[in-house]
């Protein structure tokens, strides 16, 4: 969490006072992405729900207890998410989004800027010897729920999760091979 959500430095953006920087880019440093962590299955920390607090690099416990069920039911029974160690939401907080350019295109580049966190945290964890995902489907209401927010002023926008790898996992698609290609018709 801290190779891809703590600040790596702090600048000065003039009217705006000091501001962080992460490994992975953010318009005007404003940061608009929180991370929030349901943890089911981590060795050493309580089952709970929590908040990454990025620039003291903690974590504050919201509720206790978290289970890969509930994990799963908030991911759209996806099974694979409820064997995860944790998972990672990334909200955007509207009001940070707002101010560096209150525009339409604002929440566009917070959506690109999870993306960019989403990578980072894909090659860290690979880096880490985890295996890694990244999920779309969800239940945006009651994930955010699950964290006490509103989902008004802090919307969930991407979800990341890790854990150590099923030994012998066999890959969910097989690689195209030629008799694929000659079934498939390419546009």
């Amino acid at each position: 969490m801290h190779t891809v959500f703590a600040p790596v430095d702090f600048i000065d953006t003039g009217p705006r006072g000091a501001r962080y920087r992460r490994t992975s880019p953010s318009a005007g440093a404003c940061q608009e992405l929180e991370a929030y962590l349901a943890a089911p299955h981590v060795h050493g920390l309580a089952p709970g729900w929590y908040h990454y607090n990025a620039v003291e690099h903690s974590l504050e416990l919201l509720a206790q207890g978290c289970t890969g069920a509930e994990v799963s039911a908030l991911r759209a029974g996806q099974q694979h998410a409820g064997k995860a160690a944790f998972l990672l939401v990334l909200t955007a907080v509207i009001g940070r989004l707002n101010d560096h350019r209150a525009t339409a295109r604002s929440y566009r580049v917070g959506l690109l800027n999870a993306g960019h966190l989403g990578q980072t945290f894909v090659l860290t964890a690979t880096a880490l010897g985890l295996g890694s995902m990244q999920l779309s489907a969800c239940n945006d209401g009651a994930l955010a729920e699950s964290f006490g927010l509103d989902a008004v002023t802090h919307v969930p926008v991407h979800v990341l999760g890790a854990g150590l790898p099923d030994e012998g996992a066999q890959p969910i698609a097989s690689p195209a091979g030629l008799d694929a290609f000659r079934r498939t018709t390419l546009t």
